[in-house]
């Protein structure tokens, strides 16, 4: 699935709609119940599926998780599913953006995580014990 093409679309958008369809997805409001100022957001989950869906106040999907592992009551995502490279590893990440040209940014000291930027959005690739487990998309902000 091209999850990056998601990134961006409204939450009523059809291709979204599609996708929360296919999966039956629920959509879930995070709304400020302490009066914090803080902004609504919404999530869809697809556990079975590996993958879960942010949209921010505005309803526009800006980060995708894609579990890798299983986590959090999420199954693995389909490897041939995710629809963007996989790296195995912490030093096979730094060398494919390297070797493609893509900036990126990684966690000081430790090997724990790097992040790709494609532009208009990111790529989070962390690790745990030098093994890939989540891949977090999202928007840049504007």
């Amino acid at each position: 699935m091209d999850f990056e093409s998601l990134l961006g679309r409204q939450l009523k958008d059809d291709k979204v709609v599609e996708v929360l369809d296919a999966q039956d997805m629920q959509v879930v409001s995070d709304f400020d119940r302490t009066h914090e100022n803080l902004e609504d957001v919404y999530w869809a989950a697809a556990q079975a599926s590996g993958f879960q869906f942010r949209f921010d106040q505005d309803q526009k999907l800006d980060v995708v998780f894609l579990y890798i592992e299983a986590s959090e009551g999420f199954r693995p995502i389909a490897r041939d599913e995710a629809g963007i490279p996989l790296y195995e590893s912490f030093d096979e990440a730094k060398q494919g953006f390297t070797r493609e040209g893509i900036p990126f940014r990684e966690s000081p000291g430790e090997k724990w995580w790097v992040k790709g930027d494609f532009g208009s959005n990111t790529r989070h690739y962390p690790f745990r014990d030098d093994t890939l487990f989540r891949v977090t998309l999202s928007t840049k902000a504007a």
